[in-house]
């Protein structure tokens, strides 16, 4: 159900310091740390000795050590020390993950380290430029990632379970327009003629029927890109234009949670920190009330319902079955690919 080879967010930039952050990924439970030059390390979060979580030691010198009996870990996962011998085994290492940390996102890839380096996170550039100014906040799951995906892929739920911000009837009655380029599947609604809903109306100042439109853009395994705008239908209503993206960054836990990391950035009204907290405030109450859908749902669902989780489908669940479709054959190539060689053991440091 999981695509190990690809990159997935493990955090922000800001959560992860000198201290150890645990996280599970994928069913991997994960330490991260920063080392003294600002790097970032991710080690398999269970000693090499009796398994203990590494998280529960602490980081000296840029090594990790146990805190059961002060075994020491460099960022390649190497112990560099056992307290009371000299020798260190050659299996004495844990297993350390690659990292990229770009636009205050820290990124993780859980697959096979040798092809880390044929791809790239998904672009997140305007987290960081100048123009834009973000909004982020973190969400815990108890709920298959794939039911998240699902969801963001068919924004029609926004009139239904998101009345009170960013939802109206109009979104649920504009038709869709499905696409897929490569590995990306795109869901469009233009939503003309209706009033604002509150959210937008607070943002833009609109107080007449406006355009409004949305974007969906799924990168497979778990992230969604939503190109989002509205724009005045009359002369001098609110502030005319407004757009914005909105970043769902979502990273498997377990078969039954996920890490649900998300932005909403907007180029308008840039020097204003009180919508910045507004807007926090109000995408954080709207992904809480998409936690209660889907995490009934999940519940809802026995395993096997997982994999297919539509008992009927109608027009609206093109974009979330084309996403399906995508991730499944993603996991199918990956899977049906060449194991790696092994590495020599004289090779193996």
């Amino acid at each position: 159900m999981w695509m190990k080879n690809a990159w997935y967010v493990a955090a922000f930039s800001k959560e992860v310091h000198t201290n150890l952050l645990a996280r599970t990924f994928l069913g991997t439970r994960v330490v991260l740390y920063r080392q003294e030059d600002g790097q970032v390390a991710a080690l398999e979060d269970s000693c090499a000795h009796r398994r203990l979580p590494l998280s529960f030691g602490h980081v000296e010198n840029d090594r990790l050590v146990c805190g059961y009996h002060g075994m020491a870990f460099g960022a390649d996962g190497k112990c560099t020390g056992i307290p009371g011998q000299e020798r260190i085994p050659p299996a004495a290492r844990v297993r350390a993950f690659p990292i990229q940390e770009r636009h205050d996102l820290i990124w993780i890839w859980l697959g096979d380290p040798a092809l880390a380096g044929q791809s790239s996170p998904p672009d997140a550039g305007r987290m960081k430029h100048p123009d834009w100014v973000p909004s982020a906040g973190y969400c815990h799951l108890e709920a298959d990632y794939r039911l998240l995906n699902d969801n963001l892929l068919d924004l029609s739920h926004v009139a239904f379970v998101h009345g009170r911000t960013i939802g109206n009837t109009a979104v649920a009655q504009s038709p869709i327009k499905v696409s897929q380029q490569g590995n990306v599947v795109s869901v469009h609604r233009d939503v003309v003629g209706a009033h604002a809903p509150p959210f937008y109306a607070h943002l833009g100042g609109f107080r007449q029927p406006i355009h409004r439109w949305h974007t969906v853009n799924y990168h497979a395994p778990s992230t969604c890109i939503i190109e989002v705008g509205c724009e005045a239908t009359q002369p001098g209503d609110g502030l005319g234009r407004i757009e914005g993206v909105v970043m769902h960054l979502i990273t498997p836990e377990t078969e039954d949670s996920s890490h649900y990391f998300w932005a909403f950035i907007r180029r308008f009204r840039q020097d204003e920190p009180a919508l910045t907290e507004y807007i926090r405030q109000a995408i954080d109450a709207t992904h809480t009330e998409d936690k209660v859908v889907v995490e009934l749902q999940h519940a809802s669902l026995t395993a096997p319902q997982r994999e297919n989780p539509v008992n009927l489908a109608i027009v609206v669940d093109s974009g979330p079955l084309r996403g399906r479709r995508l991730l499944e054959e993603r996991i199918q190539q990956e899977q049906s690919a060449p194991a790696p060689e092994p590495v020599p053991a004289h090779l193996a440091g």
